[in-house]
């Protein structure tokens, strides 16, 4: 199944492998703060729980680890990664799960079934994220709870000492992600989104990590070079540029006094009863 998005494994990167190790760690670096704001939200154990898009499986792999009397149910659009998943929970020897290859913006799936929907870092590579939102309030039960994660690459990774080729970078990724129909700025627009789905009770958190506290090497995984490697090789970037990037990151690295932070955005809304 294809569908025109801005992230596809096998495009968005120069080596599928090294891609799935940097989704992994990009759940690493959040996850604590992530479950806490779950719990927060209302995700409890025994609920019917969905995430959309599930990628690797690396989301199911710790839900399933801390609620287990639930079962979740995943989606993910490439049959690669639906795969990948099936297989690494298999591993894993989870049987509370299920993986379905299809699309966010038609899952074929019951109304009014699940009592909370996950999806994250998704609506960020749609071109018409607001219909995603309303398939994934069709399928949540009334009452209901519908939690989206996502980026905005205005304010993504901070650091001291300042680095200015970071902005670049992310200009360049954004141009990327835009010219194929994302918006990888859409974190700050979630609780409109809701709203103008139907959702109610709407909440909006920023989540937040910072190398002092959990330290640098999760940053590292989670980051990586293959990304801006390929914005260069498909124009997006200067070899010039590139190199700039690379250097201005080690120096800050260098500074014994360095930080690293980096954030994501929690949007909550409840399906009316």
């Amino acid at each position: 199944m294809s569908e025109q998005n801005s992230y596809k494994i096998d495009e968005i990167a120069t080596n599928v492998d090294a891609e799935i190790k940097r989704l992994k760690a990009q759940v690493e670096l959040f996850w604590d703060k992530e479950l806490k704001h779950l719990l927060e939200f209302g995700l409890s154990d025994g609920m019917t729980i969905v995430e959309l898009g599930c990628g690797p499986g690396f989301v199911v792999e710790k839900i399933l680890n801390r609620f287990p009397n639930s079962e979740v149910t995943a989606l993910e659009i490439e049959p690669m990664l639906v795969k990948y998943s099936r297989n690494y929970l298999l591993k894993k020897q989870f049987k509370r799960f299920k993986i379905i290859e299809g699309s966010i913006m038609n899952t074929g799936m019951e109304e009014n079934f699940y009592d909370i929907a996950i999806t994250r870092l998704v609506l960020e590579h749609l071109p018409d994220p607001l219909s995603a939102v309303l398939e994934v309030l069709r399928i949540v039960k009334p009452g209901g709870k519908a939690i989206f994660v996502d980026n905005d690459f205005e304010m993504h990774i901070m650091t001291y000492p300042h680095t200015p080729a970071l902005r670049i970078l992310y200009d360049a990724y954004c141009n990327a992600r835009f010219s194929e129909g994302g918006n990888p700025k859409i974190g700050r627009e979630l609780p409109r989104v809701l709203k103008q789905a139907g959702f109610t009770n709407i909440d909006f958190e920023v989540i937040s990590a910072h190398s002092e506290i959990i330290g640098d090497e999760m940053f590292f995984k989670s980051e990586g070079i293959g990304i801006p490697y390929k914005l260069f090789r498909s124009g997006f970037l200067s070899s010039k540029e590139l190199a700039n990037i690379s250097v201005e990151w080690r120096n800050m690295i260098k500074n014994d006094n360095h930080s690293i932070v980096r954030q994501l955005y929690m949007a909550v809304g409840s399906k009316k009863i």
